[in-house]
């Protein structure tokens, strides 16, 4: 059990190291790219992507997963879930093609037809992948992981601001998108010596285990690109380009922290499944790992949004602000959801989540619909932020159910990570609310990095001071302090 924590410590290093290269990177595109293209731009695009990815909808049997949560996959396994993977890009390549037209009609835009056709490329490409690199994860290898995904973003990058400076359009995403996923499958084939050949032998127990995670993709797709549908359709490409960058950016603590994290700890809790104690344990150790990270960090982007738009998107983005503020503590919540779904995925149970995420879905369409229409782009916003607050009573009482957690036991990982945001919400928000007020004409980019500093001083020091008065019980902040020691000693 403790080498196996081990690995899944040093797995999750390795995915936030993975995330933070490539969030870094995506951040500079952002600030680069907001000065030269329109939201219009970025609508454009998430919307001919968003299409795409109804489509792939088709081949989302999460074969990665059945791969790795089965101990004894063979080549045999392996094979088949490559050659139905290439089967699925062919036909969604010729579907996208064929539904070019009609979609370019439907959203009164002839410009996204042309898209769709070239982005069919990278449908293609991308079914080819080697899928001898799902051994990583499989085998807890991550640096070899962090290794191959960094190279596809950074060949994505490279291209997307070159074509951007140069042709200065939508286009220059779109170049990006094409050249990381023929990149990617390239360097798949490099990173590992596995050579997949053309196989269906074992089709059927394939896709005994994927028809959950078919139906699962589905709905986790509606989640969260739904609402690119329906607000492209009533709103139109820009409202839903100053949508999506906000939604991406009050959602990087989901993304770029907590992701990574499940990736990591999904082979692990696959090998715990039998022992529901110890899976209970690891969870709960995972948990507050994540909360001590990712809850404070969603609300600091919250309470800064109207700062943070103003240095990184520039003045064409101000109206992203009040989204951000919204959609802030949509993404904290978010981020203590998301790794549910691993537990129950390593336990064979997806059926709990079809039943959940059925749940969330039917409310969020529901919510979107009546106040996209009643109160636009900011009506968005509040549809998601009460989705997710209505939602979450319900995926935490389904899990405390299955691994048998007490209350006593959630809320002793979770409660001083969420009271000390609270404080460090408060006091930034008066602190901005002072600096506002005054006549002091102080640079946006200053008053962002003092607030953050300020942010995190304040968060750490309540939250320490509570997990003193609390008696020191084992929770993330011992591990921190642990780990911190242990580098310190190294020197």
């Amino acid at each position: 059990m403790e080498n196996l924590n081990r690995k899944m410590a040093t797995g999750a290093i390795w995915m936030i190291l993975f995330k933070a290269v490539t969030k870094s990177l995506g951040l500079v595109s952002v600030v680069i790219l907001a000065r030269i293209l329109s939201p219009e731009d970025f609508g454009l695009v998430a919307l001919a992507t968003a299409i795409i990815g109804a489509l792939d909808l088709m081949s989302s049997f999460s074969f990665d997963v059945v791969l790795i949560q089965n101990q004894n996959a063979t080549r045999k396994q392996y094979d088949t879930a490559w050659t139905i993977t290439i089967f699925f890009a062919a036909v969604i390549s010729l579907l996208l093609i064929a539904l070019a037209g009609l979609s370019a009609e439907f959203y009164d835009d002839a410009r996204l037809a042309p898209i769709m056709y070239v982005l069919a490329i990278s449908v293609m490409a991308q079914g080819f992948q080697n899928i001898g690199v799902v051994a990583f994860r499989k085998e807890m290898e991550f640096h070899k992981e962090f290794i191959f995904m960094v190279s596809k973003k950074l060949i994505g990058f490279i291209v997307t601001i070159s074509m951007a400076f140069w042709l200065r359009s939508y286009w220059a995403l779109v170049a990006g998108i094409i050249a990381g996923k023929l990149g990617g499958t390239t360097m798949s084939y490099f990173v590992h010596p596995y050579r997949p050949r053309f196989s269906v032998a074992a089709w059927t127990e394939l896709f005994r285990f994927s028809r959950w995670l078919f139906i699962n993709n589905m709905l986790e797709f509606i989640r969260h690109r739904g609402g690119d549908f329906i607000i492209g359709k009533l709103l139109g490409a820009g409202a839903l380009g100053l949508y999506t960058v906000s939604y991406e950016i009050s959602h990087l603590p989901t993304s770029e922290l907590v992701a990574p994290i499940n990736r990591a700890v999904f082979p692990a809790y696959a090998k715990l499944a039998n022992d529901l104690d110890k899976l209970r344990q690891s969870y709960l150790d995972v948990l507050a790992m994540i909360g001590i990270f990712a809850i404070p960090a969603a609300v600091g982007i919250a309470v800064l949004a109207e700062l943070i738009v103003a240095v990184l998107l520039g003045p064409k983005w101000v109206e992203a602000g009040p989204l951000i503020r919204i959609l802030g503590i949509s993404g904290a919540i978010a981020a203590m959801e998301t790794n549910i779904a691993s537990v129950y995925l390593a336990l064979k149970r997806p059926q709990i989540l079809t039943r959940l995420f059925s749940f969330y879905v039917t409310l969020l369409i529901v919510l979107l619909l009546v106040f996209s229409r009643q109160w636009g782009m900011i009506g968005a916003a509040w549809a998601i932020l009460a989705a997710a607050l209505i939602n979450l009573p319900v995926y935490y009482a389904a899990m405390f159910r299955t691994l048998k957690l007490k209350m006593p036991q959630f809320l002793a990982v979770i409660w001083r990570p969420v009271a000390g945001s609270a404080v460090m919400y408060g006091v930034l928000n008066y602190g901005l609310g002072l600096l506002t007020s005054s006549q002091l004409a102080i640079p946006s980019l200053i008053s962002l990095l003092a607030a953050v500093m300020l942010g995190v001083l304040v968060y750490t020091v309540i939250v320490l001071l509570l997990w003193i008065v609390s008696g020191r019980p084992r929770g993330a902040e011992s591990f921190a302090l642990d780990r911190i020691k242990g580098l310190a000693g190294r020197r």
